[in-house]
């Protein structure tokens, strides 16, 4: 057989009909008949073509890959070449068919990172294909990769976080984790609900993952919501990184970092600090707070309303503001202080004039009616303004309106969104319990549960497992749940990595 020949043996034409079992027979021996294939068979031309122009990267991913991947290297720093590959892989990652490249991670990895690496060189900084390719690999993008935080550092580094949020707006549900020996293995090629199935640290598919890395990419991510003005999004990943685990109740300094945010994003979001998360570590949230008193002092302030206050400590710690990122946030935040002075007069009255605002404020009534006027069409303030006959600003009256029930009330739209949201949970959360109770830490545990009380229900028993759609006001949302190896003992457990 000829290596053109042996390169395109695979996919066979009755590849439809194929059983998952014979289809996995026979990706792998065309992987095995390949591995013998010279260096030079990926490289050199065929009929004065290249080898990628005779191949359909949707049909035939696994040569197309390897012989990008070969080419590359080949290709070393000669960018008139590299541009040329860069072509090819663009159209690659656009179209390579998922199942295929499962058997093949870390081929995969390699020509997805060197594009993620060439793109920024190019004259472009489209970074869209990268995200397009992950989400085809993993359309949840549920399970973490180094790839995640690696492209969210470039997007960052290249100021166009934009093209991280088809990633960041998808929740990360499972760390890559070994499956137990015991485990019966499932075929690559059949039809997985889940990625972290075939997205493993033996897989190819990414490089070692540190504790650190998910802190980092939740942390990150929560900048570029807040950017964004999505608060309700970057607390979310604030508070993954808040309750991620620590050994020995050592506390971190980006979960430092994270608290100083989730502090400012509340007075920015509500007007006073969020409440912490109840499953917090104590320990290690009095050391966090510790650290951040200055922020705890700035939101006293704004809770009381105190203007001058704020303002005051905002100059004391303009320094610490600025060292640590975030004085565009506490700036934010005195604007959000007099909006939320104006808000909180709807409390006491249905409607006063314009001027009494102005004093409540402490602003000129014109600056007053036009900053007032602002607040209502960014929908800050339920309310409307109804001028004086003399066009007096001072004269003019605010009337806040009351939300009503039936505004307030989630459409048929939101309940089948909420809905959605949370099967896609079980189904998650029903693997991460399968897969749980398949560790020897919750086998060992089972044993001594047995021994000290026989009688005793297994706990795996006890949970309930079913979901039905209940219909409204459920809500659910998923973070970074962390998977448990079955090597280590309660480090892995702590960190899962």
């Amino acid at each position: 057989m000829s290596d053109l020949s042996a390169i395109l043996s695979f996919p066979p034409d009755d590849v439809a009909k194929l059983t998952p079992k014979k289809y996995d027979d026979a990706i792998n021996r065309y992987l095995q008949r390949i591995e013998k294939l010279p260096n030079t068979a990926w490289v050199r031309p065929v009929d004065k073509k290249n080898l990628l122009e005779m191949l359909n990267p949707e049909v035939n991913s696994i040569p197309y890959m390897v012989s990008l991947a070969a080419q590359i290297k080949a290709a070393g720093k000669d960018w008139t070449k590299r541009e040329v590959l860069l072509n090819y892989a663009v159209i690659f990652l656009a179209t390579f068919d998922p199942v295929q490249v499962r058997y093949v991670g870390a081929t995969w990895l390699t020509v997805l990172d060197w594009t993620l690496d060439t793109i920024p060189q190019a004259s472009s900084y489209d970074l869209s294909i990268i995200a397009s390719a992950m989400l085809r690999l993993d359309p949840t993008a549920g399970t973490f990769t180094s790839t995640h935080l690696r492209f969210l550092r470039i997007c960052l580094e290249g100021g166009v976080p934009s093209f991280a949020l088809p990633i960041l707006d998808k929740n990360i549900y499972a760390m890559p984790t070994t499956p137990p020996k015991f485990m019966a293995d499932e075929f690559l090629c059949d039809d997985l609900e889940l990625s972290n199935i075939f997205i493993t640290p033996k897989s190819g598919f990414m490089l070692k993952i540190q504790p650190q890395y998910v802190l980092e990419y939740y942390l990150s991510g929560a900048h570029i919501y807040l950017g964004l003005h999505d608060y309700a999004r970057a607390r979310l990943f604030l508070e993954y990184v808040l309750l991620h685990p620590t050994i020995q109740h050592s506390i971190s300094a980006l979960q430092v970092e994270a608290y100083k945010k989730w502090v400012l994003v509340g007075l920015l979001a509500e007007g006073k600090p969020y409440p912490l998360p109840r499953t917090h570590d104590n320990a290690v949230m009095k050391g966090v707070r510790d650290v951040a008193k200055p922020y705890d002092a700035l939101a006293d302030s704004l809770v009381k309303r105190n203007l001058s206050k704020y303002r005051a400590e905002m100059d004391v710690g303009t320094q610490i503001w600025h060292e640590d990122g975030n004085l565009r946030l506490v700036k934010e935040a005195e604007s959000a202080l007099l909006r939320f002075r104006v808000m909180d007069l709807q409390k006491t009255f249905a409607a006063l004039p314009i001027s009494r605002v102005a004093a409540h404020v402490g602003y000129p009534s014109d600056t007053t009616l036009q900053w007032v006027t602002e607040m209502i069409r960014q929908r800050h303030l339920r309310a409307s303004i109804t001028p004086h006959g003399n066009g007096d600003a001072g004269e003019a009256v605010l009337r806040f309106h009351h939300s009503t029930t039936s505004s307030s009330a989630p459409g048929d739209g939101d309940l089948a969104a909420q809905t959605q949201r949370i099967e896609a949970l079980v189904a998650h959360v029903r693997d991460t319990d399968r897969r749980l109770q398949l560790t020897k830490e919750y086998v060992e545990y089972t044993k001594r549960q047995k021994r000290s009380s026989p009688d005793a229900a297994d706990m795996a028993d006890q949970m309930d497992l079913t979901w039905e759609n209940n219909g409204a006001g459920m809500m659910g949302s998923a973070g970074g749940v962390v998977g448990i190896d079955d090597d280590d003992g309660d480090e892995d457990i702590m960190g899962g990595f």
